[in-house]
């Protein structure tokens, strides 16, 4: 087991990695600084390779810093200078003290990576906490009462040709938690700001109130404006608009393989888990392209995973930097 005191966190931020859209490793290094000189020593002839079996995934372009076997550099500002030199990005490196944040793209979807000292996460979890988490799903414990007004936050990847500042969408519904977060969208009628992603799932909810049934169903949506949920005509009426998605659903019932945003959809390699106050989706939308994610949590949860819920909503809805 790695000793927590002397780690370093590499998070890669790419829609290619699994359920949560990123590969988190945690590195036996003391400093981002000694694996930088660490890796310029072992990468050899071979960096891709190297770096491969090191970070358990290919990074897009990262290999470049090592070719050519560049000498170890002895300080942030030199590995700042060898990075500007050799290193291949399309978009912004960012080399301080405790980190290295890069933004690139491999002509298909936006990427980011991030090289964090373990005191930089310490000391900034309400921006870290999300990002260097490993594994889907979130935790759900909430054993603390909340002492703010009830509200439910729902955010959630996006697809589409967009930048890092707009990956994501979220939106608080308020006066609501999560267990009855599925009569009272039933009950409500759509607001302006309100993402597609929420309308579809209001229209999804059955009279049965089952918040997993109808996240099920949002599952298994296999109706789209190319990259874009078509939500057609489930603004109003809610229970017209749940014919419109039983119609749907008629449409595909029995298949494995369903239309995507992409290609091909396969809800079996999607996953739903509902909370007493967390909701969390995991929706397979293509085999090369990954997962979109989708949360939902009250105030209950966030009062109890204050990190995780502040960090959760800026890695989605600002900037690709959560450092910034």
């Amino acid at each position: 087991m790695l000793d927590d005191d002397r780690v370093i966190y590499f998070v890669y931020r790419s829609p290619y990695q699994g359920l949560l859209g990123k590969h988190v490793r945690r590195l036996p290094d003391a400093t981002v600084l000694d694996w930088f000189r660490r890796a310029c020593e072992e990468s050899g002839d071979d960096p891709a390779a190297w770096l491969e079996t090191e970070l358990g995934v290919d990074v897009y372009g990262l290999h470049t810093a090592f070719d050519g076997r560049p000498a170890p550099p002895k300080s942030m500002r030199e590995l700042r200078k060898l990075l500007k030199k050799q290193l291949y990005v399309e978009g912004k490196v960012i080399v301080d003290e405790r980190s290295v944040r890069a933004l690139t793209d491999d002509d298909e979807v936006p990427l980011a990576y991030f090289f964090l000292d373990q005191s930089l996460v310490d000391e900034w979890p309400n921006r870290l906490a999300y990002p260097v988490h490993e594994q889907w799903p979130l935790p759900e414990e909430s054993t603390r009462p909340s002492d703010t007004e009830p509200v439910t936050t729902v955010v959630a990847s996006q697809l589409g040709d967009v930048d890092w500042d707009t990956q994501g969408v979220s939106v608080r519904l308020p006066g609501v938690r999560v267990p009855e977060l599925a009569a009272w969208l039933r009950r409500s009628d759509v607001h302006g700001d309100w993402p597609y992603e929420v309308v579809l799932l209001r229209a999804a909810i059955g009279p049965d109130d089952d918040l997993a049934a109808a996240l099920d169903r949002v599952n298994r949506w296999g109706a789209w404006h190319d990259q874009v949920l078509d939500v057609d005509g489930m603004a109003g009426d809610q229970a017209e608009a749940h014919r419109i998605v039983l119609e749907v659903m008629a449409r595909v019932e029995g298949r494995d393989e369903i239309p995507g945003p992409l290609g091909s959809r396969f809800p079996a390699k999607g996953r739903v888990l509902v909370g007493e106050h967390l909701a969390q989706a995991s929706l397979h939308l293509h085999d090369e392209y990954g997962h979109q994610q989708l949360f939902l949590y009250d105030d209950v949860w966030a009062a109890n995973h204050t990190d995780l819920a502040k960090s959760l909503r800026r890695w989605f809805v600002k900037s690709w930097d959560p450092l910034k």
